[in-house]
């Protein structure tokens, strides 16, 4: 048996969080029904409730209402990483021997090939190094599996901190970072390193785990193929910057210091994985806070806004 402790955090996304959770479980009986398989799956989830308001919790109790689940109650302050770190310890808590944690972001619908293929990369990075480490499912936009989302990323530059999306290959491969939309986690791991930093409040979380388990020697891996749907939400870099040229100066403190596009989280990972570029990135950070025209006209010249 192959014990595997789910853990997502969620805040008012209802029906998108149903049909995470209703995928899950059928991507979990399609991999139990494979012929061949080395065991089955037995999975429990340990989900944050932070402050939902929409009745998530309730609805969720009621429509699987079979499944192991664990509801862990968040007062809307824990935002991404502290959501996921309070589900993640809570699976920690219990007397059970995990062999693996699936972080899962509730947006993401995986396929039913999403555990063949992330057990299959989890191989890969075992027989590339010797130990077991991260594996990140690659996902693609809604209905476009050839457009892809998340999964992971390889450094063009890291002491620019320029990366490129990892594509699939139709082979494992090894990535710089991981994304945790859907991310699995050997036990391994969280002996060698723990859970996520404390210090991040949304964002980064992720990336900086990865990084770190890369410096403890970990491998960290994509998958073969595409394994689920998750939306690219995130504006990019120029568009940010155009909104913030729009913003008073009072707008954008208040857009900076919010946890969802927090520079504190962004300078906390530069400074934790990229020493050497933190100055930099401080100063341009302020930059892009007090004159913004002149940060994109800077960012612009260096060619950062191009099409890759």
């Amino acid at each position: 048996m192959i014990n595997i402790a789910i853990i997502l955090t969620v805040h008012n996304r209802k029906q998108k969080t149903l049909s995470c959770l209703g995928r899950l479980f059928d991507s979990m009986m399609a991999y139990n029904m494979l012929d061949g398989k080395k065991d089955d799956i037995e999975a429990t989830v340990f989900l944050t409730d932070d402050g939902c308001t929409d009745g998530t919790a309730d609805v969720i109790r009621e429509t699987f209402a079979e499944k192991d689940i664990h509801i862990l109650q968040g007062d809307g302050s824990l935002f991404w990483a502290g959501g996921m770190r309070l589900a993640w310890q809570a699976a920690l808590d219990t007397s059970i021997k995990w062999d693996y944690f699936l972080l899962l972001n509730d947006d993401t619908n995986v396929y039913s090939n999403v555990f063949e293929e992330l057990f299959e990369a989890d191989e890969y990075g075992y027989l590339e190094t010797g130990k077991h480490g991260l594996t990140s499912g690659i996902t693609c936009q809604p209905g476009n599996p050839d457009e892809a989302t998340y999964g992971g990323f390889i450094f063009a530059n890291k002491t620019k901190g320029r990366h490129l999306l990892a594509l699939p290959t139709g082979k494992p491969q090894m990535v710089d970072m991981t994304h945790a939309n859907i991310l699995l986690v050997h036990q391994e791991v969280v002996d060698k390193q723990g859970i996520f930093y404390h210090g991040f409040k949304h964002g980064a979380a992720d990336e900086d785990y990865s990084m770190k388990a890369r410096r403890n020697h970990l491998p960290t891996a994509v998958t073969a193929h595409v394994c689920g749907e998750c939306t690219c939400d995130h504006d990019s870099g120029k568009e940010e910057i155009q909104r913030l040229m729009a913003m008073t100066l009072a707008e954008r403190r208040q857009y900076v210091n919010s946890p969802t596009h927090s520079d504190h989280d962004y300078l906390l990972f530069v400074r934790r994985n990229i020493p050497l570029r933190y100055p930099m990135a401080f100063i341009l950070r302020n930059l892009r806070l007090y004159l913004p025209k002149l940060y994109f006209y800077i960012t612009n010249f260096r060619g950062v806004y191009k099409s890759k």
